[in-house]
């Protein structure tokens, strides 16, 4: 049986600008076809088409609306408690460069430094563990735990874990486990799937194209979003701050952008030294978590800590626990110091009704069996 093609899928390699109903209703035709590889085919090449011409605003904002058009109807939202600044805080995935649970890890220092982290995440789709994995690896069954009580945890100790795994199930059944490199949803789609709403979000994005992350984002109601990247050479891309690296950041809060506090991120991150060995992941999953659980703990004397202590000091920044980055990352290594993410990562454990045995055990010594890590020069930065 043949699959009449929608005029987008026509459209998708010429240099004109595409209408937005032209995507949106392409995008709309294609998820409403049967199961089939020309159906993933014509997917694949839309979303990839729509981020290598460009990306322009207009069309992946289509693209965006129309993916989540399947599932929004069915969205419910938690409020964080009156005068609580919770921030929002999750990743594109697909990055070129795997890391160990680098987001997830700072997510919790900053927990310690008086921020309130709404982490968002799933099980990975391309690397080890995920920020899912890393919670399930230490021992938090967090499925039990329902969302308006995972809310007054992340008031309480400053930390949360909200899956967005089951957030687009309309659409993930056309999309999941297709697609393993950034495309044009990833400017934005995961961003927008929290259950809890935030004042302010940052987001990981493994591709340069920060500035139109943020732009979209905020057109698509996240009145304080910071976008963040970091490469090294032409293809290593990872969606946290990497210290070394060319780092890019966009900060777009009220419809403005803050250069200032984008140029502070990018100077303080070229400030520390490139280490990607330290923070490179390792082939165990288990492993990877360990790695992470030893930062928090104050134990690991390399540079891992370094890339936890920056990712931190974007969030306490952010959630107005601290003034400047650079205050913000001397913050983060004497909370480092002293145990105290770790300390928070048990209270949440025990909140959600975990058994710390599977924390402990993470922190005996093991084999390190880091994966290689690319290298490259690195690049004229931008927003």
């Amino acid at each position: 049986m043949s699959t009449t093609a929608p005029l987008l899928v026509h459209k998708i390699n010429s240099p004109d600008e595409i209408a937005p109903e032209i995507v949106r209703d392409g995008i709309a035709h294609i998820l409403a076809l049967p199961e089939s590889h020309a159906r993933d085919a014509m997917l694949a090449s839309v979303l990839t088409g729509l981020l290598i011409r460009g990306p322009r605003l207009t069309e992946v904002e289509s693209a965006v609306l129309a993916a989540t058009a399947l599932d929004r109807p069915g969205w419910d939202f938690h409020q964080p408690p009156a005068g609580t600044r919770f921030v929002g805080y999750t990743g594109s995935g697909k990055k070129s460069f795997k890391t160990i649970n680098l987001s997830t890890a700072a997510a919790l220092v900053a927990a310690a430094g008086g921020a309130h982290i709404a982490k968002l995440g799933s099980r990975s789709a391309s690397s080890k563990t995920g920020s899912r994995d890393f919670i399930d690896l230490v021992g938090a069954p967090c499925d039990a735990v329902p969302h308006q009580e995972m809310v007054d945890i992340t008031a309480q100790i400053g930390f949360g874990f909200f899956s967005i795994e089951n957030r687009i199930p309309e659409f993930d059944r056309r999309y999941g486990g297709r697609f393993h490199a950034v495309h044009a949803l990833s400017l934005a789609l995961p961003a927008l799937l929290s259950p809890v709403s935030c004042p302010a979000y940052v987001y990981g994005l493994a591709h340069p194209a920060v500035t139109v992350s943020a732009r979209l984002l905020s057109r698509l109601g996240l009145l304080d979003v910071t976008v963040v990247n970091s490469s090294t050479g032409r293809t290593v891309q990872a969606d946290e701050l990497l210290p070394g690296s060319t780092v890019r950041a966009c900060r777009i809060s009220a419809g403005a952008e803050n250069v200032p506090f984008q140029n502070e991120v990018h100077n303080r991150a070229a400030a520390m030294p490139l280490d990607l060995a330290s923070v490179t992941q390792h082939e165990e999953p288990r492993e990877n978590v360990a790695a992470a659980v030893r930062v928090l703990a104050g134990q690991d004397t390399g540079r891992a800590r370094d890339a936890v202590a920056l990712n931190a000091a974007l969030l306490l920044v952010i959630s107005e626990a601290a003034p400047t980055i650079q205050t913000a990352i001397s913050e983060a290594l004497a909370i480092i110091e002293a145990g105290a993410g770790l300390d928070t990562l048990k209270k949440f454990v025990r909140l959600t009704g975990g058994d710390l045995h599977q924390l402990r055990s993470l922190r005996r010594p093991t084999l390190r069996s880091p994966l290689h890590a690319a290298s490259g020069a690195k690049e004229p930065t931008s927003c």
